[in-house]
């Protein structure tokens, strides 16, 4: 339940950059999906859903390809959007009821000094290669996330196998500690109370009896690849509703159900009901979204310059466009802040650019130039609105509503330039205090959508007298340069989830200074500043207090003090909407998080 940073597209992330129409061979026809040769688990989970028919292929299609099957390995939004539905774990989000509900584990208790945390596996649970699931694999989870090794050289604790989950799992700087108490019960023992503890068990439990062996001999991180995908689709096994039957790069991942999926109807059908589950791959979102409203793909995600145009095909292709209201997800500039330097002795930014990017004056005028509400009519024909926070009006209370809104101000812009000691030459050109000319860099992931907002960017800059050049890029390589080489001027990228849950933990690598997604400096060894100092405290205080009010109150002043400091340049939140066709049924589409959520129970009506 983690967020992802991914470029930005028209249709940002309503669907997270949904995944076209893939058709078996048709001399062959796909092959036939065996039912009913398991007995269900003795507490098999029955869904409050109208029982449907078995049946049917739905089609997807996706423009960015899956990194790796491996949940602890660095993936993208479309990697973790897969794995959803591949990998379950002890709990899961329900939309409908706004709340964590039971999955793998049926239930669990707190202690009384809410501490301590026991989880009550179901009875009869399998990996989807027939062998039970049991406290052995949900232990050997949290092994393979925790484990630590010592740098020979420096004596410094790392991670053995680093991933985002290592610093989740470490709480008020002490590591969660866990046991198994029998074999459908485990205990997890908490330092200090941390309210965001069930959210941040999203985590999915691996099997033991498959990567125990890689574990042990150091190769985890290189295990479930693509090529196993490829070569070896079984060995990649599952809790969810469907495991890989194929996965051709550059074209499909076609995925089947598990025989021995936990969940059933009320009439004891098993689910999913799906025969198949297909992503088609393809070149952009243009074919992807062409593909959905000519009817050759079951879903999609419809970006503000593309709704009226899709819209007009509805009846003709038998769909319903959902209006999902302001996105959850947000995008945002950041100049590169790191004060470090390479190998070579080499300051990352050259000190007079420096000089400029941690200037909060500067960063605020910059925000001030930007014609925000110009780059919606643009690239979203109105259809979206200008951000205050990190943290958009759809996360409700945890949004603060009382920040500045850094309207597109020019002269206020001018006035802070001035006072923070910029001029302007005769000819217009703005100088700093020792009469070097602004110029920067805006490195951009190529796409249509950032070339509109680049340009404009880049226009807005140079009425107040700057010269951006536009450096455009890959996205691996935009992260790259921002994560690892920091050879980056200024850049801008999108920040979201693909779940419907929230809470500010899902963001802590964000937030807090030794974050490794700290954009502006990840990393810290300490905090650079005394507003970062305040920030990493805030999130600690909203960690530690159940008082829910209390949360949201130290969450606003998160916000105020990012508006005030402005290391982050807010972009904008466009309108969501989802397009699904009508012939399936069980469809809950909510406002944040994939529309496909529940894609275990949704079938095809032959009505």
């Amino acid at each position: 339940m983690n967020f992802n940073r991914a470029p930005i597209h028209s249709r940002i992330m309503p669907f997270l950059g949904l995944l076209g129409v893939l058709w078996f061979t048709a001399c062959e026809g796909p092959p036939k999906v065996e039912r009913g040769q398991h007995e269900l688990p003795e507490d098999v989970e029955v869904v409050d859903w109208e029982p449907g028919e078995y049946g049917g292929i739905f089609v997807l299609n996706e423009i960015t390809q899956p990194t790796t099957f491996n949940p602890q390995v660095k993936n993208n939004v479309t990697t973790s959007f897969i794995l959803s539905y591949m990998l379950a774990a002890l709990v899961e989000y329900d939309p409908r009821r706004s709340e964590f509900v039971p999955a793998l584990a049926e239930s669990w208790e707190v202690s009384e000094d809410n501490r301590s945390y026991t989880f009550h596996l179901r009875k009869g649970l399998r990996w989807s290669d027939g062998t039970p699931l049991t406290a052995d694999d949900v232990i050997f989870t949290f092994d393979c996330i925790l484990a630590e090794k010592t740098d020979p050289e420096t004596g410094e604790v790392l991670p053995r196998y680093p991933s985002r989950y290592y610093k989740q799992y470490h709480i008020a700087g002490e590591k969660l500690r866990y046991k198994k108490i029998d074999d459908h019960t485990v205990r997890f023992d908490l330092p200090t109370v941390y309210a965001p503890f069930i959210y941040d068990l999203g985590q999915p439990i691996l099997p033991k009896h498959k990567l125990q062996s890689a574990y042990e001999d150091g190769s985890f991180l290189k295990q479930w690849s693509t090529q196993t995908a490829i070569e070896s689709p079984e060995e990649i096994i599952v809790t969810g509703p469907f495991k890989i039957h194929s996965y051709r790069p550059g074209e499909r991942l076609v995925l089947r159900p598990n025989p021995h999926y936990w969940k059933a109807d009320r009439e004891g059908q098993r689910l999913p009901y799906l025969d198949y589950f297909v992503l088609k791959f393809v070149a952009d979102s243009n074919t992807e979204i062409a593909h959905f409203a000519t009817g050759k793909s079951d879903a999609a995600a419809i970006g503000a310059d593309d709704y009226a145009w899709v819209k007009q095909a509805a009846e003709t292709y038998d769909f319903t466009i959902y209006d999902r209201g302001p996105s959850s997800s947000v995008n945002f500039f950041w100049f590169n802040l790191h004060p470090g330097k390479n190998e070579d002795g080499e300051r990352y930014v050259p000190e007079h650019k420096f000089r400029w990017f941690s200037d909060k004056r500067f960063r605020q005028a910059v925000q001030y130039g930007t014609n925000r509400q110009g780059i919606i009519n643009a690239v979203l024909f109105g259809k979206g609105e200008p951000l205050t926070s990190i943290i958009p009006p759809a996360q409700g209370k945890w949004h603060n509503p009382d920040l500045p809104r850094y309207g597109y101000d020019p002269e206020k812009a001018r006035e802070l330039l001035k006072e923070a000691g910029f001029r302007w030459r005769e000819d217009g050109r703005l100088v700093d205090v020792e009469g070097v000319p602004v110029e920067f860099t805006l490195l951009l992931v190529e796409s249509p959508i950032l070339d509109k907002i680049g340009l404009t960017f880049v226009e807005n800059m140079k009425a107040l007298g700057m010269a951006v050049n536009i450096e455009r890029t890959d996205f691996a390589t935009l992260l790259r340069r921002t994560d690892d080489t920091f050879t980056y001027d200024i850049t801008i990228l999108s920040w979201g989830s693909s779940s419907a849950a929230y809470d500010p933990s899902g963001s802590k690598a964000l937030y807090l200074s030794s974050g490794e997604y700290h954009q502006w400096y990840p990393n810290q060894p300490e905090p650079a500043t005394e507003w970062e100092a305040r920030i990493d405290e805030l999130i600690g205080l909203q960690e530690r207090t159940l008082d829910m009010e209390k949360r949201y109150d130290y969450m606003h002043e998160v916000q105020a003090i990012l508006a005030e400091q402005l290391p982050l340049l807010y972009g904008f939140t466009p309108y969501g909407y989802s397009g699904i066709k009508n012939k399936w049924r069980n469809i809950y589409v909510p406002s944040a998080g994939s529309s496909l959520w529940n894609i275990e129970v949704i079938w095809e009506g032959k009505d």
